[in-house]
This record gives C-alpha cells, sequence and structure tokens, in this order.
C-alpha cells in the first residue's frame, strides 16, 4: 500500500484523512501529516492515529502522494522547501488559483502533479471534487488519485481550462447554498414557525431536491414544472423570485466567482 502525506493539516485536510480511513483506502499507519503547530499535529495524531511531523520534508520523503494542504499564499514557501526531495512522488494540489503549469515552474523541475479542488462538504463524505493532471502522470496513478478523492464524495475529471469553474460551482457554491437555506428558514420564521423546525425543513428541501436532480436523470427544469401544479403556491413563489431576476443573479455570482479565481495571486 502506498503511503499517503499531507503538508498542511486543517479542517478539510483531516476530513480528508478521516474519509480515507474510514472507507478503507488507506489505514492510519500509511498516511503522514505535517502543520505548522505542534498542538494541532497532536490532536490529529490522538484522533487519527497517523503519524505526524513538524518537517515538511519528513513527509515528502516518506510518502509515495503528497497532498499540499496549504492555504494558496503559502504555496511558493512550501515548495520552495520541498522542491529538492522530490523524486518519484506525486503532488496532489488543492489551492485555488495555482495552475499544473505554476506549480512546475516553481518546482523549477519535472514533477507529477494533479490539481484538484474540493469543497467543504468532503467534511461530511458529500463533497465533489474536480481534477485534472499533467503529462507525467500515468493513467493507472490519476485513476488511484481519484479513487483516493472519491471516499469523501463525488471525483470528476476536467480539463485545467475549466478548473477556476469547478472553483466557483463546486467549491464556492455552498455559500449560496447556506444563504438559501438561511433565507428560506428566515421566510418560515417570519410567518411563525420555530427557527429550528425552519431548518429542518428548509435543509431537508434542499438535501431531497439535490438527490432528486443527481439521482432521477432528469433535468431541472422538468422537476421544477412537476412541482409547480396550475396556480398552485410553488408557481407563485417562482414568479416573485424571477421578478426579482433570481436565476440571473445566481449566474452573475458563480461567473463573478469565477473571474474571482482566475486572478488570484
Amino acid at each position: 500500500m502506498k503511503k499517503i502525506g499531507f503538508i498542511g493539516c486543517g479542517n478539510i485536510a483531516r476530513a480528508m484523512i478521516r474519509q480515507m480511513i474510514k472507507k478503507k483506502v488507506c489505514d492510519s499507519e500509511n498516511i503522514i501529516a505535517s502543520a505548522l503547530h505542534w498542538d494541532t499535529l497532536e490532536k490529529t495524531h490522538r484522533e487519527l492515529g497517523i503519524s505526524v511531523a513538524q518537517d515538511n520534508r519528513q513527509v515528502v520523503r516518506e510518502a509515495d502522494i503528497i497532498f499540499l494542504a496549504v492555504k494558496p499564499q503559502d504555496y511558493r514557501d512550501v515548495i520552495t522547501e520541498i522542491r529538492y526531495e522530490i523524486d518519484r512522488q506525486l503532488i496532489v494540489t488543492i489551492a485555488a488559483g495555482k495552475t499544473l503549469k505554476w506549480v512546475k515552474e516553481t518546482f523549477e523541475r519535472d514533477v507529477k502533479l494533479v490539481r484538484t479542488m474540493p469543497n467543504t462538504p468532503v467534511m461530511v463524505g458529500e463533497g465533489v471534487t474536480g481534477a485534472c493532471k499533467n503529462s507525467f502522470v500515468t493513467p493507472d496513478e490519476f485513476d488511484e488519485v481519484m479513487k483516493i478523492l472519491a471516499t469523501f464524495g463525488q471525483a470528476i475529471e476536467v480539463k485545467e481550462a475549466v478548473m477556476d469553474v469547478v472553483g466557483s460551482i463546486g467549491g464556492s457554491a455552498p455559500a449560496l447554498v447556506y444563504m438559501f437555506i438561511e433565507a428560506m428558514a428566515d421566510a418560515a420564521v417570519a410567518d411563525g414557525m420555530h427557527r429550528d423546525l425552519a431548518y429542518r425543513f428548509a435543509t431537508q428541501s434542499v438535501l431531497g431536491s439535490a438527490k432528486m436532480v443527481r439521482d432521477s436523470g432528469l433535468h431541472p427544469g422538468v422537476l421544477k414544472d412537476q412541482v409547480c401544479s396550475p396556480g398552485g403556491i410553488a408557481i407563485e413563489a417562482v414568479q416573485t423570485l424571477e421578478r426579482h431576476n433570481y436565476r440571473s443573479a445566481v449566474i452573475e455570482a458563480v461567473r463573478a466567482c469565477t473571474e474571482k479565481s482566475k486572478n488570484l495571486f
């Protein structure tokens, strides 16, 4: 079994590690992680039983697949630190705005790279991760990485040209969904429902609707039409949203996110 390393051990990294162990893709003895603060490493070791180190270079020396799980603005410093330890290892990035070309040039050498963009629902095993690779990664190696990514949700291969879009519709979209749930609950509270109950109804409605789209194979517009009875309450809500340019506002928000991603760092 190959050993997996994490440079950076924040919430997302720990969630990934937890799912890898839970889904038995890799056992704790074959995972090593580093972090800036020792208390973070101690907590991770106690919780997950993995090996830990404060030296990023130790992670690189011991691991076959290395996840760079630090903040995008820290990528250059970390790559500069570990670049001469890289030999056969495969690097997996999870940073917005960091292209395969940029990462390779920062390493100043040929290196096996898989670029990914997960979203925060990986923390509950329901994330979606877009992934692409450079020419040095073999199909078998990429398949292995995709199996790892699939342990915490869906893993989808995409062309790098749309990775910024992945960051918008995948990485940032949960914020829009959370706002929608909150707004629906606020409306229910305004009409007399207890807030805890309102959040339960709103959350389950969003979850069930998403599953209907995913599992039925029907176009979202078809499913919307099935809910909207002639002269009914659902079509009244749809008409009200359209009066306020609901779909246009969502489209503009996602596209603004994509544009921001293209110009990061």
